[in-house]
């Protein structure tokens, strides 16, 4: 059982109903866990330095473990971390997500540009050439349709 369990990044969020130690919300992040504990094991301590920080940071502690199976000490480095395993199958997949597949009618709206033929409309502009329409854009270009609105 104890090879289920796997460790909880610092930006995963628990919510932990009854028997919370520590946080005074139910939903935490496990980073603020490792806050909250190295916070009262700092103040239970005479002094605090930035050594004993190690049990709590990426780095870890210097130190010496005896394992089973080990011949003799090994040294190494050593931190506090929180494990989870579920109760039941995963519910996502790990890793990155599945390529996501494009619908069938997003290949007419993604089309190249050189794909889309000129139509009988769209060369229909060029009656109009741009000189044939001085001051574009000025009150020339556009009749009156309510002139005595100009009035008030």
């Amino acid at each position: 059982m104890d090879h289920d369990f796997g460790l909880l990044s610092n930006d995963e969020v628990l919510y932990v109903r009854a028997g919370s130690v520590l946080m005074s919300n139910a939903t935490f992040k496990a980073s603020e866990f490792l806050d909250a504990l190295a916070q009262l094991v700092s103040e239970r301590e005479d002094e605090w330095s930035d050594e004993q920080e190690g049990w709590f940071n990426e780095r870890g502690l210097g130190c010496e473990v005896l394992r089973f199976g080990n011949q003799g000490w090994q040294k190494g480095r050593v931190r506090i971390r929180m494990e989870f395993v579920p109760d039941g199958p995963k519910l996502l997949k790990e890793g990155l997500p599945a390529k996501r597949e494009r619908p069938p009618y997003e290949d007419d709206i993604f089309k190249p540009r050189d794909s889309y033929q000129q139509t009988d409309s769209y060369q229909s502009r060029e009656k109009y050439p741009q000189s044939d329409r001085p001051n574009r854009g000025g009150k020339e270009d556009y009749p009156e349709i309510y002139p005595d609105l100009d009035e008030y």
